[in-house]
């Protein structure tokens, strides 16, 4: 199993950093240098954690942790209209970032309404596309109990966010209800800790589910593979997007193929992922447990 954290510090001797990562079977998610600082997003054997801080604390950087990495949430509101969007739907987003997670918004075509709030199969479909999802429902009790049954149906892990403290519906997370400023204040940013404590221990019970039956290859690895053999563009971020099971690509057209012929160990990479369109951006890589596909290394 392996760890995701955030490198945080200056340019000395990090190349030392990237070099230990490696060696130990680590990956280099994510690079920036600006001017004397560095941060890197480092993915190695959990194992190995205690051999990654200490030459953290010998170059003089620090350590922080992303327990939402390597998962990309969906944060849906019933409408992208002011009284739904906006606060605290930004707020939610930048969090769970700092968090480790990509987040994508969405906004129902037909959420609006206590009793005729509809999702479209395609909103399903492409909100299942994601690890995880949050709803924010708003303030009023009685609202937020009718929309919880929009979520009944979903095959992944999903949180409700509103108003009121408590509520005896499922996945439920109190006090981020609908606000006119940005929630920065001690007590809010308490309750959207509550809601990422409550997230990851969701995403934890789907990483137990994965161990259990182990994927063909690592998503980390399948990520640095397809950047080496289509290298990203400059300037562009996240082309290759980590999920639990998987990967979401951003591809040219004619790309496709590429990806599919990659090989691993004398096997196509088609032969061990599921590959389809993305309703939303890219392509979707689904994994395949090694039950099915057999020993790849």
């Amino acid at each position: 199993m392996y760890k995701i954290m955030m490198f945080s510090g200056g340019v000395y001797k990090f190349n030392e950093l990237k070099e230990l990562t490696q060696d130990i079977g680590g990956f280099i998610l994510q690079e920036m240098v600006m001017q004397m600082e560095t941060m890197l997003h480092l993915a190695f054997p959990a194992e190995e954690e205690k051999v990654i801080r200490n030459k953290v604390k010998e170059i003089g950087g620090k350590l922080i942790e992303l327990p939402l990495a390597g998962a990309e949430i969906m944060i849906v509101v019933p409408s992208l209209g002011r009284h739904h969007a906006v606060n605290p739907m930004c707020d939610v987003a930048e969090f769970l970032r700092r968090k480790g997670a990509i987040t994508n918004m969405m906004g129902l075509s037909r959420g609006v309404g206590k009793r005729i709030a509809q999702m479209t199969v395609e909103e399903k479909r492409i909100i299942e596309e994601c690890d995880a999802a949050v709803f924010i429902f708003g303030n009023f009790r009685e609202c937020i109990e009718d929309k919880a049954r929009l979520c009944e149906g979903l095959e992944i892990p999903y949180i409700i966010a509103g108003g009121p403290p408590e509520l005896d519906i499922p996945h439920y997370v109190g006090n981020i209800g609908r606000r006119t400023e940005r929630m920065k204040r001690k007590h809010e940013i308490e309750s959207l800790e509550k809601m990422a404590e409550a997230l990851r221990t969701e995403l934890d019970v789907r990483r137990r589910e994965i161990e259990e039956d182990p994927l063909a290859t690592s998503p980390l690895f399948l990520k640095e593979l397809i950047d080496m053999t289509i290298p990203p563009k400059p300037g562009e971020e996240f082309s290759t997007i980590i999920h639990l099971d998987g990967l979401r690509v951003k591809l040219e057209p004619g790309e496709e193929k590429i990806i599919r012929d990659i090989e691993i160990q004398n096997r196509k990479l088609s032969e061990i992922c599921e590959i389809r369109k993305s309703l939303y951006e890219g392509y979707l890589l689904k994994i395949l447990p090694e039950a099915e596909t057999g020993s790849v290394f």
